[in-house]
């Protein structure tokens, strides 16, 4: 085994290797169970020495609960150069994408619902929170580097990486990945990059996003523009695929996704302001901003009445989840196995011909025709009060004067006849009394409001004092019976479909453990996969030709190529796979099916038995319904009757033919 000493001049006993990357290799150290070493595999600059003996006297333990903190350096003899660093071990813990990747959750985190994401979203940003306190910059945010255990908690792995503050010496990061950087500092070199926690807070922004979209990233939408949209121009452009200014970007969200519309205006607004051109004094939300929206959005969250596994914010009237997991066939979330029942089990007193004969012995209630009622007797018009009538007497006589010597002056001077009306007019429009023109108004706005409230009380009669809705609901348990009594039936049917389907089975289940982050496929580039998962392509399962196709960037010339590259894999895998006659219907899919068919049955069950009693409140709320709208519409009719006689006062010379012709 290897030896080396601390920066205290201890002997530090590596054991056995639990990982290795580009950098460098991770060990246990013997005796020493909480933590690990990293050695790196090329020599140590003097610059990355001072940085790591920084870090390891800033070893704070508030660093340490969040993060692989270096605590002490490493060395192969005691004046020897700088080898590795001494870390918390972190166990028991998975990258971030294995939670918010739906294909990746049921294998890593199968008991997770949304709840746990937001949760884990919120212990995010307090580990960024934590960082940004101690006066250090991540830098290079992306999945990565962050990972989470089976309760939501966080922590931030390759910390040799962060930009560290110590005293009044800065220790920049130098590395990154475009998908994840700043639109500010997307096309700069990362080499020399000052950063500051508005940069670190665009990336907390794009991972919090992902947690809650299930692995969507918020540039990679639909562009409707010409040629392709890469995720870095779409930083760049600050073209977020789902916020209230996308269509003016000429974008649109991937298919299939939860509406964004579904989240909480604060959270939403946390989105816009961190995905949107900023003013020169404006920031981006902050991880404390972002930990507290997302402690109340958990706190507010229900439970969807058909899947338990379904949570979603309180102000929706429905679970987004169950329309988007309908609209796509896929499942976000796997609901919990309850306990085994038999494709019989059920209501133990159910009898169908029983239930039925109950629910057939609701009789409909009595096919009534709209009541059109009409005033008993004719109304007694208003009269005008005595100031208006004088003041429509005085408008008679004024615009029987003005006509009179308009036509006197068309006689005399008949050149210029089409002058003298014109005239006359302008006249009037002067000399008329207002007031009996207002009075006149608001008549006829009430005869208005009088046809508009019968017209709204007769579309009530139709939509709720009609014998439709009973027999609408009466179809709908119609339904039901018939479906229960297939139930056996079409059990079977699929049953041996399974045995049929057991080779295809066989490969998709094979396919759906292969996946598309963890392959080698040149073609491929990190942008294009995000892309992938963001269009809900994760394992060689996902990939076909039609769901290439709704993907940016995998559409025309080189795109094609990614494409064809990624279909020729497939097959590869395909033709690797080797069916096993032997192995038998998975016994998980034939309890499955038995178990969806043995809920489907108890709902049924319980539907048809309630049948009875909501048929029977339905008929009584119907004739309900019918009485208090008989007696609205009669009143109503009185109503419209009196403004029509109010308004003839007008019109004293018209009321017979008034009369006849809205009476028609």
């Amino acid at each position: 085994m290897t030896t080396l000493v601390s920066g205290a001049d201890h002997p530090v006993e590596l054991g056995r290797e639990l990982g290795r990357g580009g950098e460098g290799a991770v060990y246990d150290i013997v005796g020493r169970p909480g933590f690990v070493a990293k050695r790196y595999h090329q020599p140590v600059t003097a610059e990355k020495t001072l940085k790591l003996q920084g870090m390891a006297r800033q070893a704070h333990p508030s660093l340490l609960a969040i993060a692989a903190w270096p605590v002490d350096v490493l060395r192969a003899s005691p004046n020897g150069p700088v080898q590795g660093f001494i870390m918390p071990k972190v166990s028991g813990y998975q990258e971030i994408h294995s939670l918010y990747g739906p294909s990746h959750r049921k294998r890593a985190f199968p008991q997770a619902d949304w709840s746990f994401l937001v949760h884990a979203a919120r212990n995010l940003a307090s580990a960024f929170e934590t960082i940004h306190a101690r006066d250090h910059v991540i830098g290079d945010v992306n999945p990565g580097n962050v990972v989470v255990s089976a309760q939501a908690l966080v922590k931030l792995i390759d910390c040799d990486s962060f930009q560290i503050s110590v005293g009044d010496r800065l220790f920049l990061c130098e590395v990154g990945v475009p998908q994840f950087t700043a639109p500010e500092l997307q096309d700069r070199p990362f080499r020399g990059l000052r950063r500051n926690p508005d940069h670190d807070a665009f990336g907390l922004a794009l991972l919090c996003f992902h947690l809650l979209f299930m692995g969507r990233h918020p540039f990679a939408g639909r562009y409707r523009g010409k040629g392709d949209m890469p995720i870095e121009r779409a930083i760049r452009d600050y073209r977020f695929a789902f916020g209230q200014h996308a269509a003016l970007q000429l974008m649109e969200p991937p298919p299939h996704t939860l509406p964004f519309s579904a989240l909480p205006r604060p959270v939403a607004d946390l989105f816009e302001r961190a995905f949107v051109p900023l003013a020169t004094d404006q920031r981006r939300p902050t991880p404390r901003e972002w930990l507290l929206a997302l402690e109340r959005l958990n706190r507010e969250l229900r439970t969807c009445g058909r899947n338990p596994m379904h949570k979603y914010p309180s102000q929706l009237s429905a679970c987004p989840w169950c329309v988007v997991e309908q609209a796509s066939g896929a499942a976000f979330f796997l609901s919990p196995r309850p306990a085994a029942l038999s494709p019989e089990a059920g209501h133990p007193d159910f009898d169908l011909e029983r239930v039925w004969s109950r629910i057939s012995g609701v009789a409909p209630p009595a096919i009534e025709a709209m009541p059109h009622p009409e005033a008993q007797s004719p109304a007694t018009a208003t009269p005008l009060p005595e100031v208006l009538q004088r003041a429509q007497r005085d408008n008679a006589i004024k615009a029987a004067a003005l006509l009179g010597t308009a036509l006197a002056a068309v006689l005399i001077q008949p050149g210029l006849f089409w002058l003298w009306p014109m005239l006359a007019a302008a006249s009037w429009s002067l000399l008329r009394n207002p007031a009996v023109r207002r009075e006149y108004q608001r008549r006829r706005l009430a005869l208005f409001t009088a046809r508009r409230e019968l017209a709204r009380l007769r579309n009530e009669w139709r939509e709720h004092a009609t014998v439709q809705p009973f027999l609408n609901r009466l179809q709908v348990l119609q339904t039901l019976r018939d479906r229960y009594r297939n139930l056996a039936a079409d059990l079977q049917r699929d049953l041996q479909r399974l045995e049929t389907d057991q080779r295809r089975a066989q490969l998709q289940t094979f396919l759906e453990g292969v996946f598309v982050d963890a392959a080698r496929i040149p073609e491929i580039r990190a942008t294009d996969r995000m892309a992938l998962e963001s269009y809900g392509i994760e394992t060689a399962a996902d990939v076909t030709a039609e769901a290439l196709r709704t993907v940016p960037g995998f559409g025309q010339r080189l795109g094609r190529q990614r494409a064809a590259a990624l279909l020729g894999w497939r097959q590869t895998l395909e033709r690797q796979f080797c069916y096993d006659p032997r192995q038998g219907i998975d016994p998980a899919a034939i309890a499955d099916l038995r178990q969806r068919y043995a809920q489907q049955r108890a709902q049924v069950e319980q539907e048809l038995m309630a049948g009875c009693a909501e048929l029977t409140t339905l008929k009584a709320d119907i004739l309900k319904r019918r009485a208090q709208i008989n007696i609205a519409l009669i009143r109503q009719a009185m109503q419209e009757s009196q403004a029509q006689a109010d308004l003839r006062v007008f019109y004293p010379g018209f009321g017979d033919l008034w009369r006849r012709r809205h009476r028609s």
